[in-house]
This record gives C-alpha cells, sequence and structure tokens, in this order.
C-alpha cells in the first residue's frame, strides 16, 4: 500500500478530525494577542536542551478558548459553592410530602413601563435566592409551557381571550376598532389621564394595566405554570405545588384590573373542582382578592377567605383599592353561595403579632368548620412593611408563618404569588416560603458570593446582605386588639352556616340538553312494542301484581 509507512495519513478522512496548527494561527487563549508559531528539533539540542530546527515539527496548538468554555467553568464553580452551601445548611428533600416548583424564565423578560410598580424582574431575583440557597435540590422543578386559548376559555370570556392572544403596542390601535371588542369600551371617570380600551386596557402613561410588548407571551407562560403545578396536585405527583409568578387575583371575566389580565387562580380552582369536592382559597395580599370572590360569590364547592387592607387609603377620601371586601361581604345574597366568603378588613399598620393571631385563629376555625379537600394560598407580598403600595408592617416571618399554619392542614396545596413591588423584600418572602414548603430552615445570612445580583441585597438601604431584615415601622398602627377580637368572633358566628352544610355529591345529573336526548330516546322506544304494552298495562292494572319490581 503507498501509505503503508504511516497507516494515519488519511486521517482527515475520518469522522473525529485531529486539530490541525496549520488552520489557526497561535492565539494567547486570555490576551487574544497572536504570535508566530516556533518549532524545535528536540533530537538536536544541547544537554538535553531544545533547539530551533531547519526542518520544523508540527506541533498542535491549544484551541482557543471560548466564551463558552468560560461559561462553562464558572457555572462548574459556581455549582460548587452551592453544593457546598447544600451539605452546610442541610438542604434535603421533605420527608412525607413532594414539593413541586413550576416556572419559565422568560415571564423575567418582561415590562410594564418605567413608572410602573409591577416589575417581573422581583421573579429573577427570586430565583437567584431560590438557586443560590440550593433549594432546587429540595424539590421536582418544572419548566412551564404556556396554557392554550381553550384552557384559558374555561373562565374568561371567548372575545377577552382572542384579544389578549393578539394585543401587542403595535397592534392594540387597529384592535380596537374591531367590532366585536369596540362594544368592550367603557366609560372610565380618569378618561381625562388614561385613555383607555377595550377590557380596560391601555397604552397611556399611568394606565394600571398597560399594554406592553410581549404581553400574550407573559400571560399565557405565568398561566401556564399555574395549571401545571395544579395538575401536578390533581394527579397526586405533588403535595405542595408552587407558582411565584401567578396569583394574579383581581383580573375578572372580561376585564383586566390592578395590573391582573389572566386570573390564574379561578382556572386552578375550576380544575381542582374536577376531582376535590371542596377548595379552600386563602389571600394574604394586601388587596382584597376581589377577582376570585367574584367568580366563585354563587358556589359553596369554593370558600374564599381574604386579609386586606380596607378602608380610607388617604387624607383625600379615597379608598384602599379596590374598595370591597368589607366585613358583611359573605357571598351572593340569596344564592346557595351566601356565607361561603369571608373577608377580614384590616386598618392600616398592623404589626406580627396581631396578624399572626388573627390569621390563625380565623384560619383555623375555617379549616375546621369547612373541612376543604384541597387549598389554595395566594401570597402577595405587598402586606410586607416596606412595600411601595401596601400599609402593613408585617416582616418576612410573620408572612411567612401563614404558609407553615396553612401547611400544617397536610391537605393539596398550591402555593402562588401576587401582588408586591419592593423587589428586593419580595425575593426574600418568597423564597424563605419555599424552604418552608420543601421543610428546610435558611441561614440569615445571603450567600452573596453566589447571587449573580448582590448589589440587590447589600449595603444598608437593601438589608445589609440578610433574609430577615428587620423592617421599619412605616405606617402608623390603627388596628387595636379589641377591634380585632370582636372581628374574629363576628367571623366565628358566619361560620355556622358553613358547618352545618352538607357535604357535595360528586356524582351529577347530566346537563339539560342531554336530559332532552335522553328523554326523546325514551319516547321513541315506547311508541311501538313491549314497552308500550307494558306501560299500558300497569295503567290499567295500578295496584296488580309487579307494579313495584
Amino acid at each position: 500500500m503507498a501509505n503503508s509507512h504511516n497507516p494515519r495519513a488519511d486521517l482527515h478522512n475520518s469522522i473525529v478530525q485531529q486539530w490541525d496548527a496549520r488552520h489557526q494561527a497561535n492565539i494567547s487563549p486570555r490576551s487574544g494577542s497572536q504570535s508566530p508559531p516556533t518549532h524545535y528539533d528536540v533530537t538536536n539540542g544541547i544537554n538535553g536542551h531544545a533547539r530551533p530546527s531547519s526542518h520544523p515539527v508540527q506541533t498542535p496548538a491549544t484551541p482557543p478558548i471560548t466564551d463558552e468554555d468560560e461559561r462553562h467553568w464558572r457555572d462548574q464553580e459556581l455549582n460548587e459553592k452551592i453544593m457546598r452551601n447544600v451539605e452546610e445548611q442541610g438542604i434535603t428533600r421533605p420527608k412525607g410530602h413532594k414539593v413541586s416548583f413550576h416556572y419559565n424564565s422568560r415571564v423575567e423578560d418582561m415590562h410594564f413601563g418605567k413608572t410602573h410598580p409591577m416589575k417581573p424582574w422581583r421573579l429573577t431575583l427570586t430565583k437567584h435566592l431560590v438557586l443560590g440557597y440550593g433549594l432546587q435540590y429540595a424539590m421536582d422543578t418544572y419548566e412551564a409551557v404556556a396554557a392554550g386559548k381553550d384552557q384559558v376559555r374555561a373562565f374568561h370570556d371567548p372575545d377577552y381571550v382572542d384579544f389578549l392572544a393578539e394585543v401587542s403596542p403595535e397592534t392594540f390601535p387597529a384592535l380596537c376598532e374591531v367590532e366585536k371588542y369596540k362594544k368592550h369600551i367603557a366609560n372610565s371617570p380618569y378618561q381625562d389621564l388614561v385613555d383607555l380600551g377595550p377590557f380596560n386596557l391601555s397604552t397611556s402613561p399611568g394606565a394600571d394595566c398597560p399594554v406592553f410588548d410581549g404581553m400574550s407571551t407573559y400571560l399565557f407562560l405565568y398561566t401556564g405554570a399555574t395549571l401545571a403545578a395544579t395538575n401536578q396536585l390533581v394527579t397526586g405527583q405533588s403535595d405542595i405545588a408552587l407558582n411565584w409568578s401567578g396569583g394574579l387575583h383581581h383580573a375578572h371575566k372580561s376585564e383586566a384590573s390592578g395590573f391582573c389580565y389572566i386570573n390564574d387562580i379561578v382556572l386552578s380552582i375550576l380544575d381542582m373542582l374536577r376531582v376535590y369536592p371542596r377548595v379552600l382559597y386563602i389571600d394574604i395580599d394586601v388587596h382584597h382578592g376581589d377577582g376570585v370572590e367574584e367568580a366563585f360569590q354563587r358556589q359553596p364547592r369554593v370558600m374564599t377567605l381574604s386579609y386586606h387592607r380596607y378602608g380610607q387609603y388617604d387624607d383625600t377620601g379615597h379608598k384602599f383599592f379596590p374598595g370591597s371586601g368589607d366585613l358583611n361581604s359573605t357571598g351572593l345574597k340569596g344564592t346557595i353561595g351566601e356565607h361561603f366568603a369571608l373577608n377580614v378588613p384590616i386598618p392600616s399598620g398592623i404589626d406580627d403579632r396581631q396578624y399572626t393571631h388573627l390569621f390563625q385563629s380565623i384560619t383555623g376555625r375555617a379549616l375546621e368548620a369547612y373541612k376543604p379537600s384541597a387549598i389554595v394560598l395566594q401570597c402577595g407580598a405587598d402586606s410586607l412593611g416596606g412595600d411601595r403600595l401596601g400599609q402593613f408592617n408585617l416582616n418576612i416571618k410573620a408572612h411567612g408563618e401563614c404558609v407553615a399554619f396553612v401547611k400544617k392542614a397536610r391537605l393539596p396545596l398550591l402555593i402562588v404569588g401576587g401582588g408586591g413591588y419592593t423587589a428586593r423584600n419580595v425575593a426574600r418572602a418568597w423564597c424563605h416560603e419555599t424552604a418552608l414548603a420543601s421543610d428546610n430552615k435558611l441561614p440569615d445570612r445571603i450567600p452573596l458570593d453566589i447571587v449573580p445580583r448582590p448589589e440587590a441585597f447589600s449595603r444598608k438601604s437593601h438589608g445589609n446582605g440578610l433574609l430577615f431584615p428587620p423592617f421599619p415601622r412605616t405606617h402608623p398602627n390603627d388596628c387595636k386588639d379589641v377591634d380585632l377580637e370582636l372581628m374574629i368572633k363576628k367571623l366565628d358566628y358566619e361560620l355556622k352556616y358553613v358547618r352545618m352544610s352538607p357535604w357535595v355529591k360528586m356524582e351529577q345529573l347530566p346537563r339539560i340538553h342531554a336530559m332532552e336526548a335522553i328523554m326523546q330516546q325514551e319516547d321513541e322506544d315506547m311508541k311501538d312494542g313491549k314497552a308500550e304494552r307494558d306501560r299500558r298495562w300497569r295503567e290499567r292494572n295500578p295496584a296488580g301484581r309487579g307494579e313495584l319490581r
């Protein structure tokens, strides 16, 4: 053979190609500088030292380091730090129950507007803390996919769903002229300030529910994450499921409200009702969960329990948003859903001790009376002290006590986010509550050498790198213990209607059109033949043999 002296002479015809220095400049991997290759003849050296050769030997050059290599090395180093943290802090999977975490990082890229208080960036910070502490090793983690339009139509108006799927800042003007959407443009007392379009959406600066780039992706993704978490519960694959990007409780059937567009909570509960006879919805957002209460105000199979700021917002006389949810609001009067909505209206400035006592007293009585089969807990973090919109003085551990208390019921539990407008504190609270759900205890010192944005949690103004920084009392406490005790007694009295309510049977009569089809078929069967003769015989002989067969 011509190449018998060199069996690898045809190397370049093989699948695996050898690195060839002739096709690549000798580049310094760090500096990027180029220099001509120097060749040495190791056989002609003096005292074992190589010298330049007139017949250079081709030696393979080191391939250049790419950005991908750098990222890989950084990730390896980061993972080693996280694993050391996990071992030192004893982060483990919970015993006796399974936790799943549902999320899609694409929701972080959205921006409601420079001056808008809703910042999806808070989800980025939450993710950084969860990953930095290593809590991903204590849960099953799932990347969410977007919900389908048919899934969202289970509650929302079809025209509204179609509008949300098509809308963007570019398409909004044209959609406003479409006849089926045009009829949904409502007159607003704030029309001079905000130019509202269909379904309470707007492109005006200062709008509560703005139209922004990528909003359709954002809406259907957070909804999909909640529905995926719900599916984990109803199929028995998880006992606790979390989606911090969900919990948008103000959205109505065909209207956006209070930064909320799709009510993922209502859609989740509707899915739960296919399996569970009764669902208890608990809301600890600083705002009343009006959208969820409204959706189920005629329904005894769902009890809603909302703890929220209520009353005058400031000296101008305006009520705190949304202005609903007073103590006497207990469901739609005159329907079977009356008494199945409880509201706990709270004045400004409530502290940790008062809130914890109020929550445990009322929630404990509601669990005992209603005996739910599953629970949905909305953990809006705008009830924390120092929030841009909230007016409470709660610290992170008091907020987390609500999660710990509900978890003790040992029922299938869906935990979702909600409000929260001081991003760094929202992230702290939701990371702490993720740890509570998975039976882990986190140290107070945040691993700032691991989180990508340590400046968000550093310095005195940002909490000195602590997970549980004390919040200053920014609002005067208008809550009196005697008034809170009276509220507990009033709601306990209301629960007497719930205690005596019968359990719901899962068997249901067919729908009206199905019943009509069955009756028509029976009529056809009875026109001729044995069935008709038997009927006439029974009519002629009402007391005869066989009547009770």
